[in-house]
């Protein structure tokens, strides 16, 4: 990808439901949300964005990963209760 800097909002509409990489991201107050940054790779899976992603050290100082989706609410299968029975 090239280093043009696009708005996290770009980046969300660009990449929807995507893991993707971003170099030089710049952060708002506390250290979040993310305002910009340069997308330096993308991909639905986050395992294979971690494994080909191209060696962002060369060009950016720092580097954050984000998914542009939202996650599915967390869901219980089911719960497991050790007693003990005394006899």
């Amino acid at each position: 990808m090239d280093n043009q800097v696009l708005s996290f909002e770009e980046i969300k509409k660009l990449f929807p439901d995507e893991w993707v990489l971003l170099g030089n991201p710049e952060y708002g107050e506390n250290h979040t949300p993310i305002i910009s940054a340069c997308v330096v790779a993308h991909n639905k899976d986050k395992r294979t964005l971690a494994l080909t992603c191209p060696n962002w050290r060369e060009s950016f100082d720092t580097a954050t990963c984000v998914y542009t989706g939202t996650f599915p609410p967390r869901r219980t299968i089911g719960v497991m209760i050790r007693r003990e029975i005394s006899k």
